[in-house]
């Protein structure tokens, strides 16, 4: 026997060798499966254990004096001020409902002045007038005595100064005074008007 061959049949084969390798990792596979399983199940029972466990109880946060008046108050708070809104709100209803009336009240007033003072002028005619102003003062004054004393007033109060003053000169004091009162009238009529205008516009 040769020395290579002796050699050969000391030293084991590739073969053998790989299957002691697989041998060895089967066994060490085989013996870790049991305990990876046991340390499975300590997990899971200490997690069920720690689920199982009691929750600590909730502690209410807690709120000073001031705080918890605050919070008590707060609503009771809101619904007085809305409150209060509402009632200035129905006061500026009123008063705005009050200052329509007024104006309403104040326009049929100028309409009925205005008619008043466009009724006395229709009395007098540019032509009436015309023809007044060219008579002589007794015979105006004359012919002014025996009509209605609305028109009389009219004509005469769109005389001339001069002609009128010279026609009620000539008339009796009292007739002269009330178409005087008449004419007057009417100027105040003129005045109330104006000053309901102003008004109305501020």
């Amino acid at each position: 026997m040769t020395t290579e061959s002796a050699q050969g049949q000391a030293r084991p084969s590739r073969a053998s060798r790989y299957g002691c390798s697989a041998c060895i990792i089967a066994v060490t596979i085989l013996f870790s499966v049991p305990a990876i399983a046991a340390d499975d199940a300590k997990a899971d029972k200490e997690r069920r254990a720690a689920d199982s466990l009691p929750l600590p109880p909730v502690t209410p946060q807690q709120l000073s004096p001031a705080e918890q008046y605050c919070s008590s108050i707060v609503d009771a708070a809101a619904a007085a001020q809305i409150a209060q809104q509402t009632s200035n709100l129905e006061k500026a209803r009123k008063e705005l409902a009050e200052r329509v009336a007024i104006l309403d009240a104040k326009t049929a007033e100028l309409k009925s002045w205005v008619k008043k003072r466009e009724d006395f002028t229709a009395h007098a005619t540019d032509s009436l007038v015309e023809i007044y102003s060219k008579m002589k003062p007794d015979a105006a004054a004359s012919q002014l005595t025996a009509m209605d004393e609305l028109t009389a007033a009219a004509i005469t109060s769109k005389l001339s100064p001069k002609a009128s003053s010279l026609v009620l000169a000539e008339m009796d004091a009292t007739k002269a005074s009330r178409l005087t009162a008449i004419i007057a009238g009417a100027g105040e009529v003129a005045t109330k008007l104006e000053s309901m205008a102003n008004a109305q516009h501020q």
